[in-house]
């Protein structure tokens, strides 16, 4: 990005590394002026000290108040000071604390997970950040589902942070408290390499290898109560496998370069052999780098349905910059989306994601499909279907990207290289269904 962009890198450090930026650290855009610290990323103290930028609290500590949830506007309590739902924790030695409804609530979220271009905008400090430069939209997805409201509403903070019980972060302390309903603060989202890549290059410097495994674990559970898939069979030889997305999101969402998610659908004779299989993830080789090596990618997308999201250039910007137009993985410079075709979540309603910029691109949804279904002709001889919805957060053409065009430094090979090191696998089946042909009666 400081390569597209010089400068840049700043506001990435903004919400990848809060404390360094709140503390004036990130003025080197490439990250050097970071201390150990500020790398563990999102610290505790970030968190636990935002302040809801539309309080009363907020006007009194800042002059310009934040215009809306996102792109990592946040506005902070005092230092030593830790917020939280609870109004009887204790006051341990190390902080004060304070009772905030902020740090329960989807908004907290928003600040760094509806995420704008701040070179859209006119004006960055009168304009709420979901009215320019989509880069990313999940805060608004949940705030336009029917899971911000009504009889179905949970906040982020009820998925991503399962409930427990216990004392908390104060549990040492001797005045901890007992409470039966607590929250996990390990979130977990929607990558398991991203923590192998951790453990791989930081093997030698007491990475906690145990923890990083179980977030790995514990993100498989998650990423399998994503969706829900059913197979029904029609007359003659076709088949409709339907795609529910259970999250309050798109499906799926966050950050989109690199992460897709495809049916892979495989037609098995009567002795369980593959007759016919789409949407196949398997070894191909490929030129990365000026170097030929196997990796492991989706083969044949052109016959098979994909969830994506591709930002991309318009001819106007591409020319302004000397690229080519359509999609890019160029996301600061990039002002458009040419393809969205993820799944909406329950209580969609297109109107009102036109409105905040996160409107379906080359597919069409109708007010309230929270669901997709894909129709299949059956070859001869199908005696049942097994159909897989795969999950991709990191793909090929991301890695190659980032080893081919990062001309700065040698970060990009060094990316490439633990991603081979690692065997290039990053696909995960998230739900799979198995059926055997049954005709409706009398066809």
């Amino acid at each position: 990005a400081n390569q597209d962009l010089p400068g840049v890198g700043e506001y990435c450090i903004r919400c990848h590394s809060a404390t360094g930026w709140m503390e004036g650290r990130s003025t080197a855009p490439d990250g050097s002026s970071l201390t150990e610290h500020d790398k563990h990323g999102v610290a505790c103290d970030i968190c636990h000290r935002l302040i809801d930028p539309k309080s009363e609290a907020a006007k009194k500590l800042v002059k310009d108040v934040p215009p809306g949830y996102g792109s990592g506007m946040m506005v902070m309590c005092e230092n030593k000071t830790a917020l939280g739902p609870y109004s009887d924790s204790p006051q341990v030695s190390s902080h004060k604390t304070r009772k905030s409804e902020f740090q329960a609530s989807s908004e907290l979220c928003g600040t760094c997970h509806d995420v704008s271009n701040p070179l859209a905008a006119k004006d960055v400090k009168t304009q709420s950040p979901e009215t320019y430069g989509i880069i990313e939209r999940t805060y608004s997805e949940w705030l336009l589902s029917d899971y911000s409201k009504g009889p179905d509403k949970r906040t982020c903070q009820s998925c991503h942070f399962p409930k427990t019980e216990g004392g908390g972060m104060a549990a040492r302390h001797k005045e901890a408290r007992h409470r039966d309903y607590l929250v996990q603060h390990g979130p977990v989202g929607g990558s398991i390499w991203v923590q192998q890549a951790v453990a791989h290059i930081n093997k030698a410097d007491g990475v906690d290898a145990d923890a990083l495994k179980d977030g790995i674990e514990k993100t498989r559970a998650f990423l399998k109560t994503a969706a829900k898939l059913e197979l029904t069979f029609q007359e003659k030889r076709s088949a409709t496998l339907r795609v529910t997305n259970l999250t309050g999101h798109k499906l799926p969402t966050g950050y989109v370069e690199g992460r897709r998610m495809w049916v892979n659908m495989k037609f098995l004779s009567s002795d369980g052999s593959i007759l016919k299989e789409i949407g196949r993830y398997r070894a191909i080789t490929e030129t990365i780098a000026g170097q030929k090596t196997e990796v492991k990618s989706l083969t044949d997308a052109a016959d098979t349905r994909v969830y994506e999201c591709l930002p991309g250039l318009s001819k106007e910007q591409a020319a302004k910059y000397g690229k080519a137009s359509g999609k890019s993985f160029h996301f600061v410079l990039n002002d458009i989306i040419t393809k969205d075709t993820r799944i909406q979540p329950k209580g969609f309603n297109n109107k009102k994601f036109a409105e905040r910029g996160c409107s379906p691109v080359g597919v069409e949804y109708a007010d309230g499909q929270y669901w997709d279904d894909v129709t299949f002709t059956m070859p001869n001889g199908c005696a049942s279907v097994e159909a897989s919805l795969i999950y991709e957060p990191v793909t090929m053409e991301y890695i190659k990207f980032l080893a081919e065009e990062n001309r700065t430094d040698d970060s990009g090979r060094k990316l490439l290289n633990t991603w081979l090191q690692l065997q290039g696998q990053t696909a995960e089946v998230i739900s799979t269904v198995k059926a055997e042909v049954r005709h409706p009666a009398g066809k």
